[in-house]
């Protein structure tokens, strides 16, 4: 029987972006019963590109003689083996070199567009809340089916129905066992903590309020969810802006930067690590945010998007089923008034199916696919 091939181009950007992008095409490969060939834009062997997010070279001066940009990981080189088979574009040559194979290239970009299983009973109810008028993406004939525009989505929105076996696919996805025992390590030294994720950098042209003004927004968000007593977890890729965040630990003066931290109490351990960059860093800063107790997180941050999912698979862990299952932020990351916002959510005003026809954003279907997670990254609907 010949083999099926699924082949996809690799997202080529920041850590939870290339994430993503990778969770995609292992579902997508699993459900078409396609070996997955994964590939980026690297030279004729279309290796990948290094994970690349935000300002990735722009290190700090204060740790600068501690971190190594010299030396950057592939999203595979951070991720532990995969639950299906993976071939790099020059295993792939190889493999099927003289044999005459049938090749659709789709144009479709995935981050408008929902996977349907093919001969699967479809309820168009069901099917139109689910997709809310994405591009509708299903298997072909063909022995190669290729994506490579735009492959970005959160598995949330992009698998439908969902499945308990793509459940489990997923979080069958997991860094390697040095990065997560390393934040395990931290988080227990840390004891219980609340946490927030404050992106700034480039996000400054998304924020439609001024400078002066951001920081005070975020503690109106910040005093509505979080005590001033329990200890408050900062994670951000400016720590080192005291003008922005002196407010904030006016308020939280139990407050810590998490990468911060790290540097100073685990440096060793951190210099252990296969690989030493800022995106290895915030990796094991993102794995510590797992464990708040209450976190809110940037709107449009993907970095937020998934810490707030693994969040929640550790509540559900811990507890059963919650009674709140809320994705909390610091700010509404829209103008004041553009939307219904209060104590870090915005309120389920709208009907439907899916939590993203429940909440009411003034945003694009597209955009639902990476601004924010969804609850249905976890909990099944269905």
């Amino acid at each position: 029987m010949t083999s099926r091939y699924l082949l996809y181009k690799d997202y080529e950007s920041g850590l939870n972006n290339n994430l993503m992008g990778l969770e995609i095409a292992v579902g997508l490969a699993y459900l078409t019963q396609r070996k997955l060939v994964f590939y980026g834009s690297v030279g004729d062997e279309k290796n990948i590109l290094p994970v690349r997010g935000g300002y990735f070279l722009s290190v700090p001066e204060s740790r600068k003689h501690i971190i190594n940009i010299d030396k950057l990981p592939t999203i595979l080189d951070l991720v532990d083996q995969l639950p299906i088979p993976i071939l790099n574009y020059s295993e792939f040559l190889a493999e099927t070199q003289g044999k005459n194979l049938s090749h659709y290239h789709s144009d479709v970009r995935l981050v408008n567009a929902v996977f349907v299983p093919n001969n699967i009973t479809i309820d168009p109810k069901v099917l139109s809340d689910f997709a809310e008028n994405r591009t509708i993406v299903q298997d072909v004939e063909q022995d190669i089916l290729e994506f490579s525009a735009c492959n970005l989505a959160y598995y949330s929105r992009f698998f439908y129905p969902p499945s308990p076996s793509v459940y489990s696919l997923m979080e069958a996805i997991q860094f390697k066992p040095i990065y997560r025992n390393l934040a395990n390590k931290i988080y227990q030294t840390l004891g219980q903590y609340n946490g927030i994720h404050i992106r700034l950098t480039d996000y400054r042209n998304w924020i439609p309020h001024r400078e002066a003004d951001h920081p005070y927004f975020i503690l109106k968000t910040l005093k509505e969810i979080f005590p001033p007593e329990e200890l408050l977890l900062i994670c951000t890729d400016e720590s080192e802006n005291m003008d922005f965040f002196t407010p904030i630990l006016n308020y939280y003066k139990n407050s810590i930067f998490l990468d911060t931290f790290i540097i100073s109490e685990f440096l060793q351990e951190f210099k252990d690590l296969p690989f030493t960059d800022e995106q290895t860093l915030g990796l094991i800063c993102n794995l510590v945010m797992w464990n708040c107790q209450q976190f809110a997180g940037s709107f449009r941050s993907t970095y937020t998007g998934i810490i707030h999912r693994n969040w929640l698979r550790n509540q559900l862990k811990q507890q059963g089923y919650p009674s709140a299952l809320t994705f909390k932020f610091v700010e509404s990351g829209l103008s004041p008034g553009e939307v219904q916002f209060h104590q870090g959510f915005y309120p389920e005003i709208n009907s439907g199916l899916f939590s993203w026809n429940r909440i009411h954003l003034p945003v694009i279907s597209e955009m639902k696919s990476w601004c924010r997670e969804w609850q249905e990254s976890v909990c099944l609907i269905l």
